[in-house]
C-alpha cells in the first residue's frame, strides 16, 4: 500500500478516535513513519507479541479489519460522525474538504468500511464491499494538509 495513503487512513482514524474521546494522540507523519519502520523490524524479527500495542498506536488495520471495526463500533455508540458522509467530514479541515472531488467523498470511503463487521458471515457480500472500497480508494485523492504544505521562506 502507498505509505501516504496509509498515513492518511491513520490520521483520519486518529481524528475520529480523538473526537470520540477514545484516543489522545495523532502522530505527525515523521513519527508515524519511524514507528511504522519499527513495526516492520519487529515482523522481520518474528516478534509478533510486541506488535499489539504498536498496532493499536498505529491504527494498523483500523479500517480494514472487521473485528477491530466491530470493537470500535461498540465503543463509538451513536457517534454523530458516523451518521452520514457529510457528518463524517466535519473531522476534516476546510482545505482538505476542498481537495475532494465532491462533498462526502472521504466520508463515503471511510464509512464504507463500517459495513464489514455485519458481513462476516456472508463472504460474497463481504467481497463485494471490498471491491467497492477499492474503487473508492482509487478515486480518493490525497487530501491531508500534511501532504500539501508549501515550505516556508
Amino acid at each position: 500500500m502507498d505509505p501516504y495513503r496509509e498515513y492518511q487512513d491513520y490520521a483520519v482514524a486518529s481524528r475520529l478516535l480523538l473526537a470520540l474521546g477514545l484516543s489522545r494522540e495523532i502522530l505527525p507523519l515523521a513519527q508515524y513513519a519511524r514507528l511504522r519502520l519499527r513495526r516492520l523490524a519487529l515482523v522481520r524479527e518474528g516478534r509478533y507479541a510486541a506488535l499489539e500495542g504498536l498496532d493499536e498506536r498505529l491504527r494498523y488495520g483500523f479500517w480494514s479489519n472487521p473485528l477491530r471495526l466491530r470493537d470500535f463500533l461498540k465503543r463509538a455508540g451513536n457517534a454523530p460522525y458516523l451518521a452520514s458522509p457529510g457528518a463524517f467530514e466535519v473531522l476534516l479541515f476546510s482545505e482538505e474538504r476542498a481537495r475532494l472531488r465532491y462533498p462526502g467523498q472521504a466520508g463515503e470511503y471511510y464509512l464504507g468500511w463500517l459495513r464489514l463487521p455485519a458481513l462476516l458471515q456472508d463472504p460474497l457480500a463481504f467481497e463485494e464491499v471490498l471491491r467497492e472500497q477499492e474503487a473508492r480508494l482509487e478515486a480518493l485523492p490525497l487530501f491531508l494538509n500534511a501532504f500539501h504544505r508549501v515550505p516556508g521562506p
